[in-house]
């Protein structure tokens, strides 16, 4: 999905770890993770959880911006029971963690999800 403001491509990925765990990340089109998800028992937890980021991404109040105990700053996003969808990479200024949420306004269920399970 091409984003009007940054002209940035962003997508999904779900993969499985060696516990079958799974997970989703947003990567950036250089394959960059700017975003990851908490461990899922299920797929298809999984997949709600990225319909869940792009239906919450809409709303700046789920957002936050934390410093984290070596003074980075992580970007996370909750849902509306309050608990955190998914958590950013460190950013090295609190301008970078609050540039990366600006970035994510219009994801749609149209951004491509790329199922690395199968």
């Amino acid at each position: 999905m091409i984003h009007s403001n940054n002209k940035e491509i962003f997508y999904f990925k779900i993969t499985k770890d060696y516990n079958n765990l799974f997970f989703f990340c947003l990567k950036n089109e250089k394959g960059n993770i700017c975003l990851g998800s908490l461990p899922y028992t299920r797929k298809t937890d999984c997949q709600e959880g990225i319909k869940s980021v792009i239906c919450n991404f809409k709303n700046g109040e789920r957002f936050g911006v934390k410093r984290s105990p070596y003074g980075r700053y992580d970007v996370y996003l909750k849902a509306v029971n309050g608990e955190i969808i998914a958590v950013s990479a460190d950013f090295y200024t609190k301008e970078e963690a609050i540039n990366l949420i600006k970035n994510f306004k219009n994801l749609s269920l149209k951004t491509p999800v790329v199922d690395k399970t199968e």
